[in-house]
């Protein structure tokens, strides 16, 4: 009897061991309850990080443009470090390739940026992002203190995805680019798609429309989680790394691809899209990955995983992400070579949003309108196939960790100006990226309290926030020159500039 006993002690000790083993080896699913976004007001990253570390913003642009000086004019009223251009004056007119090859050359001019600077500065962040289509809403304290809170719940994902693989292959994110809904321009059907792991966003965040093609178009009930390519942070040391790799990659991708479908779409490196490098460098991080966590598991174990899981690409299921069902791109993990680099996605749109394909996902707030007037501002203009808002009226904690009275208009509060808001995450995004209809760059301008505010900030620079208003124009080998702002923005773009709306400030 007593060795019974012990007999089914014994074999229900293993099946909870085997239980808690399979668990850990499970193909990706999405982990709502893991989100973690601006949204929860109470929540402050507990993640160790360098004191007051310094930020490096990167600007690539050949030339001048009214919305470069949007973008800096709010950079400066947030507080933000000098702007860097990168690539100014630089000729580009090759005809098959995007903006003639300027594209590419975001990668070697950011590239010899970051080779430029020493060892001692590795932990130091940067932030390259688009120079002519984003604006900054929110402050560097808040940027950085949600960069660290994103890191930390995605390592938690990793950790809990990849078992023990992640620590003995030292698996962790640090580099941080936007998401979008596509995956452009790569083909489905390359490792940049079909490998890319699911959002952790909530599955029902467009209700059953969610990951359909049933929306305003195919990809707008898509949640988030193609990289773009519009604004990357992270630490200086890591992004060398992965701006190096992507470098190589530029230089020796094919004419055209081996797995291109037959359109030529793929030539030239999708004719010059720096994206296009990105996405393949993801793609390939998230087979070895994969790799690496089969090889630390049991082999029995293993077996389980390997079932097709609800991954899917343009609703294709995808199965084994090491051997898809449908005609793919191959992909041959290499020993020894490197294809890890920490990277990850905003997910949630705490850093920025996208409006490619997500146009109608946000919307200017006032947060302290009445509840029915707030709700009602974020159904305007919009369709049963958009989202519901999903936040708390509440401003976030990590919009409180600073008095921003310090630097908004007549002392005023967050609630008291437009707050440019992600109405399906809830979240207020710390940059608008405009990468999707221009003339949104136009008409939501004078909803932006700096618009109404910038040229008192232009014309009392030294007062506010002390300095100058402008950028340093970077070149390798040479000594950075200032570029004022009278300079980069000439007369004729203060009609643009400075409307006299008062939209964003209206009590």
């Amino acid at each position: 009897m007593w060795q019974y006993q012990r007999s089914r002690v014994m074999l229900a000790a293993f099946l909870l061991l085997s239980f808690v083993t399979v668990y850990h080896l499970l193909p990706r699913t999405p982990e709502s309850s893991d989100l973690f976004s601006s949204k929860d007001s109470s929540s402050i990253s507990t993640v160790k990080r360098p004191k007051d570390p310094k930020l490096h913003l990167l600007l690539p642009t050949t030339s001048g443009d009214v919305n470069l000086c949007k973008t800096i004019l709010s950079a400066k009223a947030l507080g933000y470090p000098e702007p860097v251009i990168l690539g100014w004056g630089g000729k580009f007119d090759t005809w098959y390739l995007i903006a003639g090859g300027s594209h590419v050359a975001k990668i070697s001019r950011v590239l010899e940026y970051l080779e430029s600077l020493g060892p001692e500065q590795d932990d130091e962040l940067v932030l390259m992002m688009d120079a002519f289509d984003i604006w900054f809403q929110l402050p560097p304290e808040t940027l950085i203190e949600r960069y660290y809170s994103i890191n930390e719940r995605a390592n938690e994902r990793i950790q809990k995805h990849m078992g023990k693989a992640a620590e003995i292959e030292g698996i962790k994110q640090t580099i941080i680019f936007g998401a979008g809904k596509r995956c452009a321009p790569n083909q489905p059907q390359t490792v940049a798609c079909y490998a890319v792991p699911n959002s952790p966003v909530s599955d029902d965040i467009y209700g059953g429309n969610t990951d359909t093609i049933m929306g305003r178009n195919r990809w707008t009930s898509h949640r988030q989680r193609y990289i773009n390519s519009g604004y990357i942070i992270g630490p200086v040391k890591d992004m060398r790394v992965m701006f190096k790799k992507a470098w190589e990659k530029v230089q020796s991708w094919p004419h055209v691809d081996e797995y291109d479908n037959g359109s030529g779409e793929s030539g030239f490196m999708h004719h010059g899209s720096d994206q296009a490098a990105f996405a393949k460098m993801l793609g390939e991080q998230e087979i070895q990955r994969e790799v690496l966590r089969r090889r630390h598991a049991s082999t029995w174990t293993t077996k389980l995983t390997q079932e097709p899981s609800i991954l899917k690409i343009e609703g294709t299921e995808v199965g084994d992400i090491l051997n898809p069902p449908f005609t793919h791109e191959p992909m041959e993990y290499v020993e020894g070579e490197i294809y890890e680099f920490g990277i990850g996605m905003d997910y949630s749109s705490d850093l920025g949003h996208q409006t490619m394909n997500s146009g109608w996902d946000a919307t200017w707030l006032r947060y302290d309108d009445p509840e029915d007037v707030f709700l009602n501002k974020t159904r305007k203009g919009r369709n049963d196939f958009d989202c519901k808002y999903r936040g708390d009226f509440k401003i976030p904690a990590d919009m409180r960790l600073y008095d921003e009275r310090d630097f908004l208009p007549e002392g005023r509060r967050w609630e008291q100006v437009n707050l440019y808001t992600h109405i399906c995450m809830g979240t207020i995004p710390v940059m608008a990226h405009y990468n999707g209809d221009k003339k949104e760059r136009e008409r939501q301008w004078p909803q932006f309290w700096v618009q109404q505010y910038g040229k008192w900030i232009v014309e009392n620079t030294e007062q506010y926030g002390g300095g100058r208003i402008g950028a340093s124009v970077w070149k390798k080998d040479e000594q950075a020159q200032f570029m004022g702002w009278d300079t980069l923005c000439p007369v004729e773009y203060s009609k643009e500039l400075y409307r006299g709306d008062n939209l964003a400030l209206v009590s």
